[in-house]
């Protein structure tokens, strides 16, 4: 288990801060991506590292994003519980879940599930983005070894 997953079994509290470390290595992604300015081997060498780093990022958000769906389902089946043991008519299953559904606990625990979630995509752009580099990268040093820089198509 990685230990942001153990500081928010702790405490949930916790996230925004994790968060936040998660937000500021996104913020530098994008002026790592930069081809334009580096050397060809600077370039070539900061490639897997970085694309390492940020894809390791990726996979513990994705654990982060798992356990809170987790503590959602629990919220969820705890108020489905209530409404069942505490309402003295019949409800069905669909009213349940339109009841659960507008309840603070739920909206607050699946509101902190889509801020990971909408970073986790974040990140997976990020991914996506470095290996295109790869290849851009890959390509260029092709062209360059093969003298075709000034080749029109």
């Amino acid at each position: 288990m990685n230990n942001n997953l153990q500081i928010l079994e702790d405490n949930l509290a916790n996230l925004p801060t994790i968060l936040a470390e998660y937000e500021t290595e996104l913020n530098k992604a994008e002026s790592l991506l930069e081809i334009k300015g580096r050397t060809l081997e600077r370039a070539n060498v900061e490639q897997s590292s970085w694309q390492y780093f940020y894809d390791v990022r990726k996979r513990e958000l994705g654990s982060i994003l798992k356990y809170l769906n987790m503590r959602v389902e629990k919220t969820r089946a705890k108020l489905f519980r209530s409404y069942v043991e505490t309402h003295n008519r019949e409800l069905s299953d669909r009213t349940i879940d339109k009841y659960v559904n507008n309840e603070e606990a739920y909206l607050s625990m699946y509101q902190l599930y889509l801020e990971v979630s909408e970073l986790y995509e974040k990140y997976d752009a990020v991914v996506e983005a470095f290996r295109s580099r790869g290849y851009a990268l890959n390509n260029i040093t092709k062209i360059r070894v093969a003298s075709l820089e000034d080749v029109t198509i």
